[in-house]
């Protein structure tokens, strides 16, 4: 562990180097498993150490060079199947000096039409699935070079990457300085078309430090179960983290409940690393302590987990356990950040040795968190501001906007998050909502956050997102949208009450809507598209105004 840590410090580690680096000082080790056969239960895990996979994305990055025709600073979009190679086509772009570009498979031909012409990719990288379901003929990208990997069938004009590659000596990396843009990874859409945001080799590694932190808590024995969509920077970022911690992550392509709580027992997984959505699916779930036994650490990001949820995620594994039955919590991990910060910025601990309620996070170093009041001040302690972060690396750049980093950065270079947040007398930041989720109502201010938690903790709520839709003489009021299982017959006259006997007068909703289980609209890591709800009700409601 001492010589990553030296690593991380020397400041000569870049993207590019990542692997070649990390195999010098750490040797070859176990890096990650996937079913060998997707679905079958008793299929033993394919294997991956360091090596192999430096070695594969070595021949990957020179497959790209000479075969692609790639050359540095070329954009390679990656529009793959959710599988580990998406993971090793970017590390091999970055290492040939290209700039990756990872894509969402669930984006229909027009959204992947947009994005290339957009970034200039001159490269894509696909597979047989989504090229015959969703692309079509390769002149839907005219000018596209073609890019195939894996062991299904060639496709006609495509340059293939076969296992022949691996034989070939290995090129060197390409020579990036620590700000050179190695990736563009894509905002969510929660507010607008999402836009792609430049990554530097030092903005993916900046928030390293969290793995040395959460190294001791995993343990010896560690297994990390990793279930996240390649194309989003928290799965990117989690990878780096999980590679310099030297914890092997076991991978499920798409996350199922079941299969993740079988997956849990069967291998004794020690770590879970997920979004809100997948924590919640796996609670409905209702599964037994026994099964989840195993893990020290749950690690959730992306969004906010309502505390009711996070209480009974906590009551799942231990961190240790003695004589007699006596157990020692586990650990539950906030942790905050965004594509512009390249990952974690912030995070917040549950953990039964210490107080507080892992809402209050603390900065990832070298990264800095501050909260500023509406003239750009910093906020006095118990002040709501915004929530700005500021680092190296630290990007308010995107792609193809060259006024986008003067509108996103305040002056001194610190990022304006459009996240809402108060900071105490210690220091620690506690996160409370967006920006633009801030409900006018007749003069006050409703926090969307603060209302969705009291839902949340309903026993007929699985989820629930709250926005502000017109009203004649308010400007706005409260709605509350909530999943809720088919079987469940909870009524919204119910809810209402529920929410009228726990918050002010002024901040309960004043209409609930009833939707099934699974129908709010979301994004890639399941974050509800407030932007589509407002869309969606605005016309009800200001029909009605």
């Amino acid at each position: 562990m001492m010589g990553r840590v030296r690593l991380v410090r020397s400041g000569r580690l870049t993207m590019a180097t990542f692997l070649d680096e990390l195999l010098a000082v750490s040797g070859d080790r176990l890096v990650s498993y996937e079913p060998g056969i997707e679905g079958a239960e008793d299929a033993p895990p394919a294997a991956y150490g360091l090596a192999e996979l430096q070695r594969e994305v070595a021949a990957m990055s020179r497959f790209l060079v000479e075969e692609a025709g790639v050359r540095r600073g070329d954009r390679v979009v990656i529009y793959k199947t959710n599988d580990q190679r998406c993971f090793r086509w970017l590390l091999a772009t970055i290492r040939a000096g290209g700039v990756a570009v990872p894509l969402n498979p669930l984006l229909r031909l027009p959204e992947l039409q947009s994005i290339v012409a957009r970034c200039e990719a001159g490269t894509v990288v696909t597979d047989q699935a989504l090229f015959e379901g969703v692309i079509g003929s390769r002149e839907a990208l005219p000018g596209s070079r073609w890019v195939q990997g894996g062991d299904e069938p060639a496709l006609e004009g495509f340059s293939r990457f076969t296992s022949d590659w691996l034989a070939a000596p290995a090129a060197a990396p390409a020579g990036i300085a620590p700000s050179d843009t190695v990736a563009l990874f894509h905002t969510s859409g929660t507010e607008g078309t999402p836009k792609g945001a430049m990554l530097a080799s030092e903005t993916m590694l900046a928030g390293s430090a969290i793995a040395l932190f959460a190294a001791p808590l995993v343990g010896r024995q560690a297994l990390a179960l990793f279930t996240l969509p390649w194309a989003h920077i928290m799965a990117a970022s989690t990878a780096v983290y999980g590679l310099l911690m030297g914890v092997p992550g076991y991978f499920l392509r798409r996350f199922e409940a079941q299969a993740a709580i079988a997956a849990i027992a069967r291998h004794k997984i020690t770590a879970v690393v997920g979004v809100p959505a997948m924590f919640i699916r796996l609670l409905s779930a209702a599964p037994s302590r026994e099964s989840l036994a195993s893990v020290r650490l749950w690690v959730s990001a992306s969004d906010h987990l309502p505390a009711f949820w996070r209480r009974r995620l906590l009551q799942y594994g231990a961190l240790l356990r003695g004589p007699g039955g006596l157990r020692l919590g586990p650990v539950f991990v906030n942790a905050y950040g965004m594509v512009e910060t390249g990952g974690v910025a912030m995070f917040g601990v549950d953990a039964p040795f210490l107080p507080g309620s892992g809402e209050m996070c603390v900065p990832v170093p070298p990264l800095r968190v501050r909260v500023a009041d509406e003239h750009g001040r910093r906020a006095r302690a118990g002040e709501v501001g915004e929530c700005q972060v500021r680092g190296p690396g630290v990007t308010g750049r995107y792609w193809g906007e060259a006024e986008g980093a003067a509108a996103r950065l305040a002056p001194g270079g610190w990022l304006r998050t459009g996240d809402l947040a108060v900071r105490n007398r210690l220091g620690l930041v506690r996160l409370t909502g967006r920006v633009k989720d801030v409900i006018k109502c007749g003069g006050y201010s409703i926090f969307a956050r603060e209302v969705e938690e009291v839902l949340a903790a309903h026993p007929a709520v699985e989820r629930a997102a709250v926005i502000g839709v017109p009203h004649p003489t308010k400007g706005e009021e409260p709605l509350a949208i909530v999943e809720c299982p088919a079987s469940d017959a909870t009524t919204e006259e119910e809810l209402l009450a529920w929410c009228r006997q726990r918050l002010a007068a002024y901040k309960a909703p004043r209409r609930i809507r009833r939707v099934a289980s699974g129908s709010l609209p979301q994004g890639v890591t399941e974050k509800v598209l407030k932007r589509v709800l407002r869309e969606q009700y605005a016309a009800e409601f200001g029909a009605d105004s």
